[in-house]
C-alpha cells in the first residue's frame, strides 16, 4: 500500500508474503520502506526530524520495522539512531551504508547504534582489516551484518570479501551479489565455496544457514526484530528437512586416543587442522597418529572442532631450546585447535582445552600462539594459561609465543602480558 501523504513517493508499506509456514512465526509482515534521499529531496533535512518524520510513520502503520532504502554514511546512519533512541526505543531500522564509507583509512564505529537491526553494506571497498573494526563493533552492539554486491563489481574485488565473510560468520552475517533475475539468496552459495571449501573437503555440514531461506532482506528485519541476532544467526536447515536447528545445541564432544578414531574420522581431523592454514600440512596425520590424546566435537555426525595433545618431535624441541634456552623434553603441546566458522564464538575451544588440560593428569603441557593471534591469546588468558617466552617460527617467520598452564609453571616467569 503506497503512503498517502507529504512524502508519497518516498514511503511505502509492504505486507511480506509468509516465507514458509513451518519457519519460526513473527508477528507482523508488516514494514515501511523509506528513501532517505527522496525525503531529503522533499525538504526534511535534519537527523532530529528525519527520525520524528520516521517514528510517526512507525505508529501510523502499525509497525516498528523500517528499511531505509539508499545509502547513507556511517556519520549519518550515528545522527539518525541518536535522534530515533531520544523518541522511541520500539523502532526497529535496516540501515544501507554506502562504499564511500568503507575503503580508505580505517574507520570509526558510530558510537550511536540503539534501534539498528540490520546493516546493510553495499559494494564495500578498500582494505578488509580497516572495514573489520566496524563490523565486528555493529556486530557486537547487536546489529546483522549483511554485504552487498552489484553484479557488474570486479570479482577479484569482492572474492576477497568473500573469504572474509564466510570464514568470519561472527561479523559478516549474510551476503549477496545482486544479478539480473536473482532474487536476495537464489544461488549466492557459489560465489563463497572455494572459501569454505577447506572446511566442507572431507565432510560438509548438511544443510544450509537459514538466512539463505529467506527471499529478501525484508524478511530477515522482521526476524532479527522480534528473535534477535544472536538466535537467528544460529538457526540452521538441516539438508531435507523442513524444520529448522539451532547450531550448537547437539553437540558431543568425545576425548579419545588415536588408535580409538576410525580412518575416516581421523581424515575428517586433519582435514579440520589443514583447513586453518596455521600448520605445516606434511606433519599434521604423523603426529595425530601419535598423539597422546585427541579431542574433538560433533554435530549431525560432522567434526566442528578439535584439538590435541601431541608429542612434539625431538628436531622441534631441539629448535625451541636453542631459540629459547628452554627445555621442553618430556613435555606434550597443546595444539591443532580448529573450529569451523559456523560454530566460532560458542566457547568449543575453551571447553576442549579444559577436557585436554584435565586429562593430562602430572604430564607438563605447553601450547604456542602467534603473537598477532589475538582471539587465541584471549582462549589461553580465559584457560590460566600464561606466556613464557618467544621466539621467531621457521615456518611463518613471524614472532610465536610459548604459553604454559599456570599449575605447571613451576618456577618459570613469564614476560607481563
Amino acid at each position: 500500500m503506497l503512503e498517502q501523504g507529504k512524502h508519497p513517493n518516498h514511503i511505502h508499506s509492504i505486507d511480506l508474503p509468509v516465507v514458509n509456514a513451518s519457519l519460526p512465526t513473527i508477528p507482523t509482515s508488516t514494514l515501511l520502506t523509506v528513501s532517505p534521499e527522496g525525503i531529503k529531496q522533499s525538504g526534511v533535512l535534519s537527523p532530529r526530524d528525519f527520525a520524528a518524520l520516521l517514528h510517526k510513520q512507525a505508529t501510523r502503520h502499525h509497525t516498528k520495522q523500517i528499511r531505509l532504502a539508499d545509502p547513507m554514511a556511517l556519520r549519518q546512519v550515528s545522527a539518525l539512531a541518536d535522534e530515533m533512541a531520544k523518541l522511541s526505543d520500539s523502532v526497529h531500522l535496516s540501515v544501507m551504508v554506502g562504499p564511500r564509507d568503507t575503503g580508505g583509512h580505517p574507520l570509526k564505529a558510530p558510537s550511536a547504534l540503539s534501534g539498528i537491526k540490520l546493516a546493510e553494506w553495499v559494494d564495500p571497498e578498500g582494505h578488509i582489516p580497516s572495514f573489520t573494526p566496524v563490523l565486528t563493533a555493529f556486530s557486537n552492539a547487536g546489529i546483522w551484518n549483511h554485504l552487498r554486491f552489484s553484479a557488474e563489481k570486479d570479482h577479484h574485488l569482492v572474492q576477497p570479501f568473500m573469504r572474509f565473510a564466510v570464514t568470519n560468520p561472527n561479523i559478516v552475517h549474510s551476503w549477496e551479489i545482486m544479478a539480473p533475475g536473482h532474487s536476495y539468496l537464489n544461488g549466492q552459495t557459489n560465489a563463497a565455496d572455494t572459501a569454505i571449501s577447506a572446511y566442507s573437503r572431507y565432510s560438509p555440514l548438511p544443510g544450509r544457514p537459514f538466512w539463505q531461506c529467506l527471499p529478501d532482506t525484508a524478511h530477515l528485519l522482521l526476524y532479527l526484530s522480534q528473535y534477535g541476532l544472536q538466535t537467528v544467526k544460529s538457526w540452521w536447515i538441516p539438508a531435507a528437512a523442513e524444520a529448522l536447528i539451532t547450531l550448537g545445541g547437539g553437540l558431543s564432544y568425545h576425548f579419545v586416543a588415536p588408535q580409538a578414531l576410525s580412518p575416516e574420522r581421523l581424515d575428517e581431523i586433519c582435514s579440520m587442522v589443514e583447513a586453518g592454514g596455521s600448520v605445516r600440512t606434511k606433519y599434521v596425520r604423523h603426529n595425530l597418529e601419535r598423539a597422546f590424546l585427541i579431542a574433538y566435537v560433533t554435530e549431525m555426525d560432522v567434526v566442528v572442532a578439535n584439538s590435541s595433545l601431541k608429542h612434539p618431535r625431538p628436531q622441534f624441541i631441539a629448535r625451541l631450546k636453542k631459540q629459547t634456552g628452554v627445555d621442553f623434553s618430556g613435555y606434550l603441546e597443546r595444539g591443532y585447535t580448529s573450529v569451523r566458522p559456523e560454530y566460532r564464538g560458542m566457547g568449543l575451544a575453551t571447553r576442549l582445552l579444559d577436557g585436554l588440560t584435565s586429562r593430562a593428569g602430572d604430564r607438563k603441557l605447553f601450547s604456542l600462539i602467534g603473537e598477532d593471534n589475538i582471539a587465541a591469546q584471549k582462549i589461553a588468558l580465559r584457560n590460566r594459561t600464561r606466556k613464557v617466552s618467544t621466539f621467531i617460527s621457521q615456518r611463518t617467520g613471524k614472532l610465536t609465543g610459548i604459553w604454559l598452564p599456570e599449575t605447571t609453571m613451576g618456577g618459570m616467569q613469564g614476560p607481563a602480558l
